[in-house]
């Protein structure tokens, strides 16, 4: 039977007509908004985004061009290993810092301690339930393509009862959210992965709020990078950014830098949208 819409259904925004009225039904076996059959249906062209494995599936199914890397993310032994082994280390080669660490260290960038937010490209889920643990008066939306990252995240999210987090998968490129309605949008890792990253930041600019934190970390390079570097990101197309041109690419979509940090080739910044 249909149900009255919860709350964190109020963001929604189809991502194939940008209806914003769904409506929700689920076989309520479970005191956990995913943690039953449900689905979605759009109201303006009847699209239907279900529940699978814990989380909802906001993609609206056309195949989308991905990286290399991003191929390796949707791999089941790197997904295994993702959070112990691959990001630590790869984050140490980058920063020569302590990733556990740093990552309390990212989530208390946010400044806004109640409403909505947005983690980007989540994986497993690493920052998501940090920023859970930080500030359980808020909502956190776990968002990612990958769906056996997305699976891994619901386990161990689980894991630690955690429950002011929801978990969807979708495309960072076409966000289905409503233009403000995210009081804050976090993306670690994963920005210079964007095959478009105007348009992947244009949309976490269009649904931030005004005033709203854009927390991220990410990766620069040098203007004139080592043959190996240039090679595996051929291969790999891993990505990177220069530093100008980034800064540039945040003023042009209201972004303004208000706290940034660089390491060796790890550079993580807080920006607030503005008018």
């Amino acid at each position: 039977m249909t149900e009255p819409v919860p709350e964190i259904f109020a963001a929604f925004q189809c991502g194939i007509c940008r209806a914003t009225d769904p409506s929700w039904t689920s076989s309520n076996h479970s005191e956990r908004l995913f943690g039953s059959p449900g689905r979605l249906v759009c109201g303006g062209c009847g699209a239907v985004f279900p529940v699978r494995n814990g989380y909802l599936d906001l993609h609206p199914g056309d195949p989308e061009l991905i990286t290399p890397i991003q191929h390796l993310m949707q791999f089941p032994p790197v997904v295994a290993v993702y959070e112990g082994v691959w990001r630590p280390v790869g984050y140490f080669i980058a920063s020569k810092h302590s990733f556990p660490k740093d990552v309390d260290r990212i989530a208390s960038f946010i400044q806004r301690r109640h409403g909505l937010i947005l983690d980007l490209a989540c994986g497993p889920g690493i920052f998501t339930r940090r920023i859970a643990r930080l500030v359980p008066e808020s909502i956190v939306v776990g968002f990612d393509l990958s769906p056996q990252m997305l699976e891994r995240a619901v386990r161990l999210t689980r894991k630690e009862r955690l429950h002011n987090v929801y978990y969807m998968r979708g495309s960072a490129l076409s966000l289905p959210f409503k233009s403000e309605a995210f009081d804050a949008v976090t993306c670690c890792g994963a920005l210079q992965l964007f095959r478009d990253q105007d348009q992947a930041v244009g949309e976490i600019a269009r649904v931030l709020k005004m005033h709203g934190d854009f927390v991220c970390q990410t990766t620069l390079g040098p203007r004139r990078p080592p043959l190996w570097i240039r090679m595996a990101d051929r291969i790999l197309k891993f990505g990177y950014f220069y530093l100008d041109d980034l800064k540039e690419r945040l003023y042009r979509f209201n972004l303004d830098l208000k706290a940034e940090e660089r390491s060796n080739i790890n550079y993580i910044f807080r920006a607030a949208k503005s008018g």
